[in-house]
């Protein structure tokens, strides 16, 4: 046959299944330039990956599409389209919730890719032993939870969880399946209520406060018993007297004010720190836990801007009835926060079951919106320089403490001798005699002049002569009109520029979860999980590591 009589031909394309979705490609693909915003092309990608399954929803060949499940069916099959959710794996960490057992997570690299930094973190001890890190960037993991299957795409802090679409579900979502998955993670995270919520430009819970809040005891508090009483029975009486106030037709709230004496020969307003405020303040946090209805503590130590102090109302209005402390009160008060924090204190919102206990060191600092104004903290305790009785009490609780240690002779004769030449020292300054003179015990020295002739009987005990001479030495401190903390200028605000510091802290959001709806602020888990897949699942890398301190930063800045 010649070449012109030849017949026409069609090419035929090699048949078969199609190469798998990999989002990795997108994640590459989009990671190298072009925008820092890449959530909605995700979500884009995940829908079109199998765009002919965008329809009606399928079901397993043996179940109708008008019947439920076998309900003796071991796990439901995925074969329908699936439906995407986004969660911030700050806000529901799902790795970690399986990892407490509750759900199975198993790492798939055989239908896509993994990244990852891997890393170490020092030890926050020199005696301690630091631990390796991850920080994953992109993962998928196969998902099961209550008989439900899931593909969960880890991407930065982002969750792409894809659940199968039922009958009567938008194609766009939201996806019931999933929903009850986060609220179970949501209710597992709360469900620990041996904590203590601290917010210190973000909120955590904190097991080792508690654990210190736990040892506090009034019995190891030195302070008037006077004080004790009322501050325990005012604080007691408040959370049993709901409908007494509701009788009356006024606000269910209260506001309590520690500050401390005001010392003459120091130079700043008031006296040195470290007359018991502290201390205090964690017995009446376990008083409270050990009430029959316990009721939790809120410990606000830096919110330092306006919208620090509406999350920390917000948390607190969440947790009602509960104790709000505001540690250095007039760091949160300041000209440019004033007016906000005013409206959030005099209850704009609901502020029913808030007992606010505040502390500051400058009474004389605050504004005098919040020192005398009645209706916010309607009584004030002075927490004065310890006398002598009271040193002397402290002395012997140092006596006790060090009663095991044979090398140490502490007779008792010495507490009231300690106590008498201590005058104008704070339990605070006390303290640090004490470890200054422990510290050159175990060095086997003495810091003394040994020409000085004293007939002092109690020279003999070396526990003595180490500790007047370190006594001489922070006795100058305490009489220095040098006032180190009225010198410093804290929260000066320029208007407009936001604080130093709150742009990098609002972008650390392994340590801020808030929960759904947004109202209620959730901790950081993950440091404490572990996964089926690795059998451990490791510490998050030091924030320093975080891969958007490195990656399209500038994109990152135009975005905000």
């Amino acid at each position: 046959m010649s070449a012109h009589e030849m017949e026409p031909f069609t090419l035929v394309e090699e048949t078969g299944h199609p190469a798998p979705y990999r989002m990795f490609d997108n994640v590459v693909d989009l990671t190298s330039g072009k925008t820092a915003d890449h959530d909605l092309s995700y979500l884009q990608a995940l829908r079109e990956a199998n765009p002919d399954m965008i329809g009606k929803p399928s079901f397993p060949p043996h179940v109708s599409s008008r019947e439920n499940p076998d309900p003796e069916q071991e796990l439901t099959v995925p074969t329908s389209p699936h439906l995407v959710t986004a969660i911030p794996s700050y806000n529901l960490p799902l790795r970690a919730f399986a990892a407490a057992g509750l759900a199975t997570c198993t790492l798939d690299t055989t239908t896509d890719s993994f990244a990852s930094f891997r890393g170490f973190n020092g030890p926050t001890r020199r005696a301690d032993h630091g631990t390796l890190a991850e920080t994953v960037h992109f993962a998928k993991y196969q998902y099961t939870w209550s008989l439900e299957n899931f593909i969960v795409y880890l991407v930065a802090n982002v969750q792409y969880v894809l659940a199968s679409r039922r009958e009567g579900e938008d194609v766009f979502g939201p996806s019931a399946a999933t929903d009850s998955l986060m609220q179970a993670v949501g209710g597992w995270l709360l469900s620990d209520e041996e904590v203590v919520w601290v917010y210190d430009r973000y909120w955590t819970r904190s097991k080792g406060l508690y654990r210190e809040v736990m040892k506090a005891d009034w019995g190891k508090v030195i302070l008037d018993e006077r004080v004790k009483k009322d501050l325990t029975g005012v604080t007691n009486k408040f959370f049993d007297s709901k409908g007494v106030y509701e009788d009356l037709g006024v606000p269910w709230k209260r506001g309590l004010l520690f500050r401390r004496e005001k010392l003459m020969c120091w130079d700043g307003p008031d006296g040195p720190p470290g007359n018991g405020k502290t201390i205090s303040i964690k017995a009446l946090m376990h008083t409270l836990l050990d009430r029959e209805d316990p009721i939790p503590t809120l410990y606000v130590r830096n919110a330092p801007q306006t919208y620090d102090i509406s999350r920390v109302f917000s948390q607190a209005r969440a947790l009602s009835p509960c104790m709000l402390i505001l540690e250095d009160v007039e760091t949160i008060v300041t000209p440019q926060t004033r007016s906000y924090f005013f409206n959030e204190m005099d209850g704009l919102e609901n502020n029913d079951g808030l007992f606010i206990v505040a502390s500051t060191n400058f009474l004389e600092r605050l504004d005098t919106g919040l020192s005398k104004r009645p209706s916010r903290f309607d009584r004030k305790y002075l927490f004065p320089l310890p006398n002598e009785h009271e040193r002397t009490l402290y002395c012997e609780y140092w006596r006790h403490k060090l009663a095991s240690n044979k090398a140490i002779e502490f007779p008792k004769q010495l507490s009231p001798a300690m106590a008498h030449i201590t005058p104008h020292f704070s339990f605070a300054f006390l303290q640090e005699c004490f470890v200054a003179t422990l510290l050159i015990l175990a060095r086997q020295e003495e810091d003394l002049d040994e020409t000085v002739v004293d007939h002092d009987e109690l020279n003999e005990y070396e526990l003595w002569r180490v500790f007047r001479s370190q006594a001489d030495i922070l006795r100058k401190e305490v009489e220095s009109k040098e006032e180190r903390e009225s010198s410093t200028v804290t929260n000066v605000l320029m208007p407009g520029n936001p604080l130093a510091g709150a742009y990098r802290a609002s972008r650390q959001p392994s340590s801020r979860l808030s929960a759904v709806g947004g109202k209620t602020e959730l901790p950081s888990l993950l440091a404490h999980a572990r996964t089926e897949d690795t059998g451990k699942l490791l510490p998050a890398l030091s924030a320093q590591f975080d891969k958007s301190e490195h990656i399209n930063e500038t994109a990152y800045e135009m975005r905000i």
